[in-house]
């Protein structure tokens, strides 16, 4: 989960997000066994008080897509603890992810050209990666990325060409 980047939802979305969970039904479930997962509050800091809408210039309402909402960030930016990432090296891909389909390395997202970015992909290239799990080449996109697709057919087209000109922002690597 990436808590680190949740500290960075805006209070307006919080609070969407506290009133849509306040209208699902409760279920009961008798926990057996508390968690023994060694929790590391400390890496996050002090709690926040206020966090205000994304700013309302070209880059920014992707940056906060990518970001605390749909955390793509997290994932394709190197590991350097299970819990810290190489921010130096935003988009950079390289966090590992191990399920039934094997391992598979999350990929290289910033603009670059020569060491697996999308530097040569079109805007629609990119939008068909996020909204149908296929890639510029025309394969299909590995696990989990690709079962991510359903979820990012739902967003909308201003909100899809800000992630895309957030994408396009970072410095190719």
């Amino acid at each position: 989960m990436p808590i680190a980047l949740y500290r960075g939802l805006s209070d307006h979305d919080l609070m969407a997000i506290v009133t849509y969970l306040r209208t699902v039904p409760p279920i009961r479930n008798a926990v057996m066994q508390h968690s023994t997962y060694p929790f590391p509050i400390a890496p996050y800091g002090l709690p926040v008080d206020h966090v205000a809408d994304p700013a309302d210039t070209p880059i920014a309402p992707g940056a906060y897509i990518a970001g605390p909402l749909a955390h793509c960030i997290d994932c394709h930016t190197p590991p350097l603890t299970a819990t810290q990432r190489d921010w130096s090296r935003t988009g950079a891909g390289g966090t590992p992810f191990e399920g039934p389909w094997g391992i598979v390395v999350a990929p290289n997202i910033t603009p670059d050209k020569e060491h697996g970015g999308i530097g040569d992909w079109t805007d629609d290239q990119i939008r068909d990666a996020l909204t149908r799990g296929v890639a510029a080449d025309g394969r299909r996109l590995l696990a989990p990325m690709g079962a991510r697709a359903p979820i990012y057919s739902r967003i909308t087209d201003s909100d899809m060409r800000d992630l895309i000109a957030y994408l396009r922002s970072l410095r190719a690597q």
